[in-house]
């Protein structure tokens, strides 16, 4: 029962890496963003959990649930809608690859993932590799939507799931990160959300626009 529903958990995770990759507004990327969030909190809740049920004793990764409610459920998803008020276009209208490759692309990517991860001498457990494959589906997908995106929040998105997809197999993989690696994470993905929020005003104040194809204007 509690492998069923991690896995079910993880597949929701990768699919909505894939209603990210199809959609085109930018509210759209920071409603997926949340979900696929929440749904990490709740991965988080269930280990937590299931390792206190089993040793009796108060487990530690009950706090990366509580940080990941607040940081990337509200605090982040909220940040990002009032930068995307703030900007004129809501909609990306041009792509580097269109949408129908692009999910194509991911597709492959996802084949990609369960070779790589099938011919890794060593796992042994199938429900393991089942993990792998989900989270590094969910970090290359992250990666794509990242490259193919002209939009800076777009790109930002991108990193966020990227990481999102990491964190998704430490814990699975782990049953949990050590406390101050899980912290340490935090610290850096807080630090670089800053800089790209600082990043996308810059662009938005001095172009119109979060084109980062506006970027090519800066050449000397």
């Amino acid at each position: 029962m509690y492998n069923n529903a991690l896995n079910l958990l993880a597949i929701l995770i990768l699919i909505s890496s894939f209603s990210l990759v199809a959609n085109k507004r930018q509210n759209a990327y920071i409603t997926t963003f949340r979900f696929q969030s929440l749904i990490l909190a709740l991965i988080s809740l269930l280990i937590s959990v299931k390792s206190m049920v089993e040793t009796k004793k108060f487990d530690e990764v009950i706090f990366i649930f509580l940080l990941i409610v607040v940081f990337k459920v509200i605090v982040i998803p909220l940040a990002m809608r009032r930068t995307s008020d703030r900007v004129e276009y809501k909609v990306e209208k041009d792509f580097f690859i269109n949408i129908p490759i692009s999910m194509l692309i991911c597709c492959g990517l996802v084949v990609l993932c369960w070779y790589v991860v099938h011919n890794v001498e060593g796992i042994t457990n199938p429900t393991t590799e089942n993990y792998l494959i989900y989270s590094l589906s969910v970090v290359m997908i992250g990666l794509f939507f990242m490259i193919s995106r002209k939009k800076a929040l777009g790109q930002i998105i991108g990193f966020l799931v990227i990481e999102n997809g990491l964190f998704l197999a430490a814990m699975m993989t782990t049953d949990g990160m050590p406390m101050i690696v899980e912290l340490g994470l935090f610290f850096d993905l807080l630090t670089a959300f800053l800089i790209m929020g600082i990043f996308v005003f810059k662009i938005n104040s001095t172009f119109d626009s979060i084109d980062v194809n506006k970027l090519k204007h800066l050449k000397g």
